[in-house]
């Protein structure tokens, strides 16, 4: 008799830790995911503004990174006469001070021809190649092999379209814009309260493509998608992950009022003080 009330107590506690494991393994993996995905847009932050300019020789990959940065690098690869959505995108300027550790991303650098747009013959090698600290780990897009990879992080440009081709004088202009470097003087509501970087499942185009593939505004029109968990977000429930220009990560949740995102979007704080908290 107590051989069989132990068994049955054995079942019993079997099936309540194994309810417990079905319930409590996707919330650890949640969480695992939202910590790499906030990492990869820290990386992407800490090193955005050691950008390595096309003039420069390729002793410039082995700089010393720890130097203090002193702008954003241009949200684009400058090429006369052509359109930011035709260019190199601002990522390829950063490959090799990134960590060389999970992908040998200075190699990668070797490859891109950066006198070229973003779609020459020369430049597809790079194009199809996916970069792990740009992918969330979280709900990952499945891109074909052949098809350019894809960036889940974009750099932030303010508000609007076309926001990234505002003059310098605009209060709708943000951290990255796409014909020049912002440099942090010129972020005058401070780096801890502007917006560098938004995870992103919209709309998704190429890491190495210039234009909203890799650098965008948020659209505060009545008709257009939620801020957070539509324009911005979408891997999370209810949250989206930025990194700010002091290279700190934060997640902003649906419940965050339009009001403290379009000041946090906008180097001069668009007319509004951002709110402690949420």
């Amino acid at each position: 008799m107590n051989q069989r009330v132990t068994f049955l107590g054995l079942v019993v506690l079997l099936t309540v830790g194994g309810v417990i494991l079905v319930t409590a393994i996707p919330k650890w993996r949640l969480e695992a995911n939202m910590k790499k995905s906030q990492n990869n847009l820290r990386e992407l932050a800490l090193f955005g503004a050691h950008h390595v300019k096309p003039e420069e020789t390729p002793k410039a990959r082995h700089r010393d990174v720890s130097k203090i940065p002193t702008e954003i690098p241009a949200g684009t690869i400058v090429l006369p006469d052509t359109a930011p959505a035709e260019r190199l995108s601002w990522l390829p300027t950063i490959l090799p001070v990134l960590d060389q550790q999970r992908q040998d991303l200075a190699r990668l650098y070797s490859h891109i021809d950066q006198r070229q747009p973003w779609a020459a013959a020369t430049n597809q090698h790079a194009a199809i190649t996916p970069l792990v600290v740009l992918l969330c780990p979280e709900k990952t897009p499945i891109v074909p092999p052949s098809q350019p990879a894809i960036s889940c992080y974009v750099g932030i440009s303010g508000i609007g379209f076309d926001s990234g081709s505002l003059p310098e004088n605009s209060p709708r202009r943000g951290a990255f814009r796409y014909d020049g470097p912002t440099p942090f003087r010129e972020i005058r509501d401070g780096l801890s309260q502007t917006l560098l970087l938004g995870e992103t499942n919209y709309e998704l185009g190429p890491w190495l493509r210039g234009g909203t593939s890799t650098v965008r505004g948020f659209n505060p029109e009545p008709n257009a998608l939620p801020l957070i968990g539509g324009q911005f977000g979408g891997y999370f429930p209810d949250v989206a992950n930025f990194a700010l220009c002091d290279g700190s990560v934060r997640p902003f949740t649906v419940n965050t009022t339009a009001g403290v995102l379009l000041g946090y979007a906008t180097i001069a704080g668009y007319g509004s003080d951002p709110l402690p908290g949420e």
